[in-house]
């Protein structure tokens, strides 16, 4: 365990010497919000988000908290206190956090009036930056470069029209290129016959979610494959690593997670630790 501890706390770093208050700066945040700031934070650790915070293996990731609002609504205050608590997720230049709006409007199941949907994201530029330069010839022709902004990128894909657009998706989400292919030739057969796609399902845990935590399809009868296999040893690693610093971290009485945070990123370098006197 020690080595893995040390493998991942050498992944985080990415600038050195931030001052601690700058570091997941919760301090920033009213206090009478801190505890929904925090809880946020914990969940999006929770969630497959994680594996980006933390090795940069998934470039994006999403869904550790959902908001949809009636369509032309004047009023977006959940969102809004979702991004301020979400800009504050941050140690050095590498994370960055925010809401994510999707460009369609559906109707309600039950009222039927039309409603946008929001989802919390966090990426890792470093994650973003080589994934632009693996699929250089679907990013480069929509304008986007390594040095794009994490929201430049994910709203070029979230306006792209038609089947494409599940192809950037599964290069933000690092899912593995063949899951990505099958998911867009689905995609794009369904639009042109109507005819739904079956398939099956690759799932990883989370530390919300045993099962499905996460989840990508792949066609059906297909059996996993050597990237699903690599891509599952990159993450087991950093679920037990999570997972231990979350029980010493998190509970009635204990520092919480920003402290987790905090000492996670502070021992890789990436900022100061207090110093005792």
């Amino acid at each position: 365990m020690k080595f893995i501890t040390i493998l991942f706390v050498a992944s985080i770093a990415a600038a050195q010497n931030i001052p601690i208050e700058q570091c997941f700066p919760i301090e920033q945040i009213p206090t009478q919000e801190r505890a929904d700031a925090e809880a946020l934070f914990l969940q999006l650790m929770d969630s497959e988000s994680l594996y980006t915070v933390i090795g940069a293996v998934k470039p994006m990731s999403g869904g550790f908290t959902t908001f949809r609002l009636p369509a032309y609504s004047l009023d977006a205050s959940k969102v809004d206190q979702a991004r301020r608590h979400l800009e504050a997720f941050r140690c050095g230049e590498e994370i960055v956090a925010t809401v994510h709006h999707f460009a369609r409007l559906f109707p309600n199941k039950d009222s039927k009036t039309l409603e946008r949907y929001f989802d919390a994201i966090v990426f890792h530029r470093s994650g973003l930056r080589r994934t632009i330069q693996e699929h250089k010839t679907f990013f480069v022709p929509l304008g986007l470069s390594e040095n794009a902004h994490p929201l430049e990128v994910l709203l070029a894909v979230e306006y792209i029209e038609g089947p494409s657009r599940f192809r950037g998706f599964g290069y933000l989400y690092g899912y593995p290129d063949y899951a990505v292919d099958f998911f867009f030739s689905a995609s794009r057969q369904q639009a042109l016959n109507g005819n739904f796609v079956a398939r099956d399902f690759v799932s990883m845990p989370t530390f919300a979610r045993a099962e499905r935590g996460v989840v990508y399809a792949i066609e059906k009868g297909g059996i996993e494959r050597e990237d699903d296999h690599i891509l599952r040893r990159k993450l087991a690693p950093i679920l037990a690593e999570y997972t231990r610093r979350r029980a010493d971290f998190i509970g009635e009485g204990k520092p919480g997670i920003v402290a987790l945070l905090r000492n996670w990123f502070c021992s890789s370098g990436t900022c100061q630790l207090p110093k005792i006197h």
